[in-house]
């Protein structure tokens, strides 16, 4: 394993925005977990506090707006390239968050995005990603 700062984890954040009984995800067009359906998600920016990148990458991602709680789940995500090699770690944390405006539209590094009820959900699904459901709903 490499010791350079690019080797270093990242933190990233992910919104868990309900409406109506569901939930909000994205298919990744890019790797970590590329084709897949998760939640809209990215890095954390300098300065921001966690519901705000959430809240931030939400909208970038598929122009909806809520407003975001205090985050309540960290997961990992470590992925290896095609040499087998560590390619991606990141430490997601997870932020609920209620849903204020806008229609589901992808952009920026979704490929699509829907609204799922958890007993219909997409596939194939992210590691974790039944997990935080279930998680997200406990109060």
């Amino acid at each position: 394993m490499a010791s350079s700062a690019q080797s270093k984890p990242k933190v990233g954040v992910i919104a868990i925005v309900w409406q109506q009984e569901q939930v909000l995800l994205v298919k990744r067009k890019f790797a970590p977990h590329a084709g897949h359906w998760g939640f809209p998600g990215g890095k954390l920016e300098w300065g921001e506090t966690m519901a705000q990148g959430a809240a931030r990458e939400l909208r970038e991602e598929t122009a909806i707006q809520a407003e975001m709680d205090a985050p309540f789940a960290c997961f990992d995500v470590l992925e290896n390239g095609p040499d087998g090699e560590l390619a991606h770690h990141y430490v997601m944390v997870a932020v609920v968050g209620h849903y204020v405006s806008g229609q589901a539209q992808a952009a920026d590094d979704a490929e699509d995005v829907g609204w799922f009820s958890p007993q219909a959900l997409p596939s194939p699904l992210c590691p974790d990603l039944a997990e935080i459901i279930t998680r997200s709903r406990q109060d």
